[in-house]
Formats: C-alpha cells, structure tokens, sequence
C-alpha cells in the first residue's frame, strides 16, 4: 500500500553506476525525478490509470484468527518491495521449520504476490501459499501446483484477506497514514509501526466480550 507523501520534485540525471533500466532498456522515471524534501520517497503507482507520486510503502503482517497484526514495516517504493518485506515479516515473527514441528502454517495474499522465487521460498520456510491466482490475463504466472490450489484451508485465507484491509482503511481514514507528514525512511517507518499497534489496541478492545448487564 503505498503512502502518499506532499513534496515537490525536481528532475535529475544519476550517474552511470547508479542507472536503474527498465525491461526495454529506458531509465525509470523514479531515477530521473528526486523530492526536493525527501530524498527517500519514490515516485509510485498501484494501478496504470494512477498518478505516480512520491511515497514509501507500508507492510503489514496479519493472523487468522483474531485479525490483529503481528508485524508492521515501512519499505522504499518498488514493485518487488511487498515480497522482499513479506519473508523478512515471516522471518522475524515465525520460529524455523524446525522448531515448529507439525505446526500448520499458511499464507493469503493477492496476485502481486503470484511470482515463483516468492512462492519457492514459502514452500522452502514450509509454509502453505494461500495466493490468488490469475484468471484472467498473466496466467503464466500463476505457480501453485495442483495440490497447493485445493488446500481446503484456501477458502478460509481468503475469507480472512478482508480484515488485513480493514487496518488500512483504519490508518488512513483520519489519521496519521492518511497524509504523511514526517520525511526518510525511519521515521515514516516508526509512524507506519505505532500506527498499527494503535489498530491492535482499538481491534482488541472490540474482541474483548462484554459482561451481560446486571438485571
């Protein structure tokens, strides 16, 4: 999810060591523009009719059960950003393989996620890739063996996707995150974690049963 930033830009010219090429050998319009205020903060889109603007991304790790988040990161905008962040979250939050023992692990996510090392590398942490696939469009790239497709426990990562969005939308709705004030990349990604902790509390007050009123 990407954080918008306000800051004014300015064109620029990088040297040769540090050029970036895309796939038809152009240089990437996030190397040619820079903030004037936040040198860390990347020109980024989600979707193609977007406007790119300058902004960091925001990660955030979710169980199943509860819907609270267990791990929260702020990252510098790039396409390959969600996948590299999500393993470093599993790996800091979940024990190895093999202290887990026959604990069943699994993993809902998106089609951004749909990409064979990221996939390759859950199954080597054991872990079950609960990602969406392509139905349309981009079916090369979709990965999932036939097992992996009908895990029964698909249905319920996916029923559960919709609270991770909820974090979101909490976050973003009248507060911090909606419009990020503070510049570089630690200080974006201490906002983005205390944030999400200040979600895990308003998220637990509400599991939290309430005693039947005395008659």
């Amino acid at each position: 999810m990407g954080l918008g930033t306000r800051a004014s830009r300015r064109r620029r010219t990088l040297p040769q060591r540090e050029l970036v090429l895309g796939k038809d050998g152009e240089l990437l319009l996030r190397d040619k523009v820079e903030s004037t205020t936040d040198a860390d903060a990347r020109l980024y889109k989600k979707a193609l009719p977007d406007k790119a603007v300058p902004s960091y991304l925001g990660h955030v790790l979710m169980e199943n059960r509860k819907g609270l988040i267990v791990a929260a990161e702020a990252s510098l905008s790039s396409n390959a950003a969600e996948r590299h962040v999500a393993l470093k979250m599993l790996d800091r939050v979940l024990q190895s393989k093999w202290k887990r023992l026959d604990k069943k692990i699994t993993l809902g996510a998106d089609t951004s996620y749909q990409e064979e090392q990221f996939i390759q590398a859950l199954r080597e942490r054991k872990i079950a890739p609960h990602i969406s696939q392509y139905v349309r469009g981009n079916l090369d790239k979709n990965c999932l063996t036939k097992r992996e497709c009908n895990d029964k426990r698909r249905t319920i990562s996916h029923n559960k996707r919709r609270l991770i969005e909820k974090s979101f939308a909490w976050s973003k709705s009248d507060r911090a995150l909606r419009q990020v004030k503070l510049r570089g990349l630690n200080r974006v990604d201490w906002l983005h974690r205390l944030t999400m902790a200040a979600y895990n509390l308003t998220r637990m007050s509400r599991l939290i049963p309430v005693p039947a009123a005395a008659i």
